[in-house]
């Protein structure tokens, strides 16, 4: 039987990356998936991709927004009738030292990465009071230790890993498990763009990011998507309030 049969869920920031391997990957495992995006062509695509109208749909959704979380949380129910699992993903970016980072450009990442991840937690948790269910935050090894150029990502990553601490443990007399899922470098559009911006070359970029890695390559979105089915299955029915690393033996000797 797939993994997830039967399984409602909402991934946010589904329209690329690791959103989108993740709503490939949950649907294959027989779940019904909203994915959610600020970005409609992403998202739209997403659903394309897996080809499923029954148990897909897209639905725009800005998670800084608290009126497009709860909306995107009751149009899943409204579709499949319940809510399983969210998968609070949405993520961007601002590298720069922190000596030159901009103030906006710190609000913007802490607004989306960790109050967007707060947005969907506080309704999925609502919508799955009565019956249970799993809350996963996408968060990062950046989150779990320093990293020069990566101030706000860091610690809004950090704040991810905290938030889902919290919510395991208020959410453990309702049957809500919760975790925070914690990536290395990925090969992922963001992780594009941060190569790009570099002083280096794409190729030297990326050797560099390779370097901190012991298994000798990035990770692949559809590492994070495995991991992230293991933890919404009930063979992760023990599992909860952890920061699961995902990230080739990087913080293993740290």
């Amino acid at each position: 039987m797939p993994r997830l049969e039967g399984k409602v869920a909402v991934i946010t920031g589904g329209g690329s990356g690791l959103g989108r391997a993740m709503a490939q990957r949950f649907v294959a495992e027989g779940a019904s998936v909203l994915v959610a995006d600020f970005n409609e062509d992403g998202g739209k695509a997403t659903v394309e991709m897996i080809g499923d109208n029954e148990h897909t749909a897209f639905q725009q959704c800005n998670v800084t927004s608290e009126e497009d979380c709860e909306r995107a949380v009751a149009e899943a129910a409204r579709r499949w009738g319940k809510l399983d699992i969210m998968v609070a993903n949405a993520g961007i970016g601002a590298p720069g030292p922190i000596a030159t980072l901009d103030k906006a450009a710190w609000e913007a990442v802490i607004a989306v990465n960790l109050t967007g991840v707060f947005l969907c937690a506080k309704h999925a948790f609502r919508a799955m009071r009565d019956h249970g269910g799993v809350i996963l935050g996408t968060a990062s090894v950046a989150g779990l230790e320093g990293t020069p150029a990566l101030g706000p990502y860091g610690a809004s990553k950090a704040g991810v890993v905290q938030l889902m601490g919290t919510v395991a443990l208020e959410g453990a007399r309702y049957g809500i498990r919760a975790n925070a899922l914690c990536p290395v470098w990925t090969q992922t559009p963001m992780v594009d763009a941060f190569v790009a911006g570099s002083r280096a070359t794409d190729d030297e970029a990326r050797a560099r990011l390779v370097s901190g890695i012991p298994l000798g390559r990035l990770g692949d979105p559809s590492d994070v998507a495995s991991a992230a089915v293991y933890l919404a299955s009930d063979e992760a029915s023990f599992i909860t309030g952890v920061a699961f690393r995902i990230d080739g033996g990087h913080l293993a000797g740290r």
